[in-house]
């Protein structure tokens, strides 16, 4: 009964990411990524920061606690490119949104995520393509400086 009512409710607020604007949609998304990074991942890559010699041994070591993640350095450390093959939400994932405006939520959580090791004014995060908008991956741009 419990997981008929989430896919209920979510339902009613897949719907209500189309009727509001894009501002308050992204504000909302900037506190739920955040969320979402305390959760789990924000600590990971500040331990894993900690512990880097730089910005190629970091990604090295992300690359050990997320192994499903791909990162290519574009631009000497300051423009990274991150693959995931899979859409990682779990609200995704057991079905509860299908929205492509949910990974606003997601590249909330990258820019939280770099921001809380490199500053967040050092970061920029932009979303490439995503599995819910079609595409075959979801792939974001890291800018840092």
């Amino acid at each position: 009964m419990k997981e008929s009512f989430f896919k209920y409710w979510f339902n009613g607020f897949d719907e209500a990411l189309n009727k509001i604007n894009e501002n308050d949609r992204n504000e909302i998304f900037k506190h739920c990524g955040r969320a979402c990074s305390d959760s789990y991942t924000k600590q990971i890559y500040i331990d894993e920061y900690e512990k880097a010699d730089c910005v190629n041994d970091f990604i090295a070591r992300l690359k050990i606690r997320f192994p499903e993640i791909e990162y290519e350095i574009v631009k000497d450390n300051e423009i990274i490119i991150l693959i995931y093959n899979f859409c990682a939400c779990d609200l995704v994932k057991d079905g509860y949104i299908t929205n492509p405006a949910l990974c606003e939520c997601s590249r909330q959580s990258l820019l939280y995520n770099w921001g809380s090791v490199l500053g967040e004014q050092n970061v920029e995060v932009e979303l490439l393509g995503s599995i819910l908008n079609g595409d075959n991956c979801c792939k974001f741009r890291i800018k840092i400086g």
